[in-house]
């Protein structure tokens, strides 16, 4: 959403020991609605941001959750919306209004500060979706500003994208409790 950061929160309700702020921004699909429709919606309801949707980053597979039922997460690529691009070359903070009901406390983190998180760098499983995540960031942050691709790079960008699409299996202890899940993520990323 900025460039290099990240937008996490703690949950009002939340009993880990710790007391980072280390949720991301999440919520099960409604029925009929899609991942894209789902992560705009709940970025708006959890945060009062309005977003655009880029792409869906990775996504993991755990068994045996809820009702006993697999359990799909994924990890979307949003963008602020456009109403935010005067504010952010300005320098001005985007003002949070997290959820009263859920949030306690919400705030921009860099990818990098996020990814070596306690709970998360002992997690081979969450030590890849934080990978895939700051490699999705930089990728996003080479064209910020405004400066777009020559059509040169276009084109040859164009041709690597297409050998990029789909996702590779990788099945990876969890790390801070037993068991694995499978994670897939981009095998170009």
């Amino acid at each position: 959403m900025l460039p290099g950061h990240q937008l996490t929160y703690q949950l009002a309700h939340c009993r880990r020991p710790y007391h980072e702020p280390s949720h991301r921004t999440q919520g099960l699909t409604d029925p009929g609605e899609d991942v894209s429709e789902a992560a705009i919606r709940e970025l708006k309801e959890e945060t009062g941001l309005d977003c655009v949707f880029d792409r869906i980053v990775c996504f993991r597979q755990a068994h045996g959750g809820l009702f006993n039922r697999s359990d799909m997460f994924f990890v979307c690529l949003c963008k602020l919306a456009p109403k935010y691009e005067d504010a952010l070359r300005e320098g001005k903070d985007i003002e949070l209004f997290p959820q009263e009901e859920e949030i306690l406390c919400a705030d921009w983190i860099g990818m990098e500060d996020y990814a070596v998180q306690g709970l998360w760098i002992e997690s081979p499983l969450y030590k890849e979706m934080n990978g895939a995540m700051l490699k999705a960031a930089r990728h996003g942050i080479e064209y910020a500003g405004g400066i777009a691709p020559s059509r040169e790079q276009s084109s040859k960008e164009s041709k690597e994208d297409d050998a990029a699409h789909g996702f590779v299996a990788k099945n990876l202890p969890v790390g801070f409790r037993p068991g694995s899940n499978t994670i897939y993520v981009s095998s170009k990323l």
